[in-house]
């Protein structure tokens, strides 16, 4: 069995080399259309941000050939989260993801919840299942969008609207993102409010997390993001899962396709998760 050790700074590179060979292998082996190319500088933020915050939760494997895995789980007020789990594509099957996510989940012990975005990978989501998870399949909805404007109201967030963030995600999840939002910023995603009842990050139309009080203020946020996405850009929404509606209904006007996704995987007390569109970085 390799090593098992705290990630360090140093690991930032290769862990980041290591999740876009994982997932790219995972795309190949579902039959899924190939991915864009991941944004190394944005992971290599996410990585720095999570390893500052959650040194406990930050495990790496390694072997005489380099890193063979790697886990980063997130721990905010109770609220225990996996960022990310990949195993070098030669080395799985091989018992590494098992350490990994024993340890992972040894860092959250104690949490009143927890969060997993999962793959369609059946290895994956057995494990989470054998965890103790609730699993919820979901959606994604792909394509160019069509014929969408954005909606009234919904304006670039500023330093203030962290407030209206703090107390939408206690609403969908019981705990804020707090200054993970910042790094998300930091990572060139841009961030959009409706003031007074919720927020989206997104990059080029991709939403990477939207949360808001009520589903008529998470639909014009998200028809917003869509109306911003590049002219013939290919964009995603995922974690439709079937409390999201709302995200359906927006997605399927501005034709997007629906197709199977992952699961949201949960456990113990973590909100009523909706309306809200989970982010696999900070969930």
């Amino acid at each position: 069995m390799p090593e098992l050790r705290p990630m360090s700074d140093a690991d930032v590179p290769a862990v980041g080399e290591l999740a876009a060979a994982a997932f790219e292998d995972l795309g190949r082996r579902l039959h899924e259309p190939p991915s864009p190319p991941s944004d190394r500088p944005g992971v290599h933020v996410r990585l720095r941000r999570t390893l500052a915050t959650d040194p406990g939760g930050s495990w790496v494997t390694e072997d005489a050939h380099g890193l063979t895995g790697v886990a980063v789980a997130l721990l905010r007020e109770g609220l225990w989260g996996l960022s990310l789990l990949v195993v070098r594509p030669d080395r799985q099957s091989a018992g590494i993801g098992r350490v990994l996510l024993a340890r992972a989940l040894e860092y959250g012990a104690g949490a009143h919840g927890a969060i997993i975005l999962a793959s369609n990978d059946a290895r994956a989501l057995r494990a989470y299942a054998r965890a103790g998870f609730s699993l919820h399949p979901t959606l994604c909805a792909t394509g160019k969008p069509r014929d969408v404007v954005p909606s009234p109201g919904v304006r670039p967030f500023e330093a203030a609207d962290h407030a209206l963030a703090a107390a939408v995600d206690r609403f969908v999840r019981g705990v804020p993102h707090g200054a993970d939002l910042d790094a998300l910023a930091d990572s060139g995603n841009e961030l959009l409010t409706l003031p007074g009842r919720g927020y989206v990050v997104h990059r080029a139309g991709v939403v990477k997390t939207l949360a808001a009080l009520d589903a008529e203020a998470a639909g014009a946020l998200l028809q917003t993001v869509l109306a911003r996405a590049p002219d013939g850009a290919e964009v995603d929404v995922d974690w439709l899962s079937a409390g999201q509606q709302w995200a359906i209904e927006v997605a399927l006007a501005a034709r997007l396709e629906l197709r199977p996704g992952g699961a949201v995987c949960l456990r113990g007390e973590v909100g009523p998760t909706r309306p809200y569109l989970p982010g696999g970085a900070f969930l």
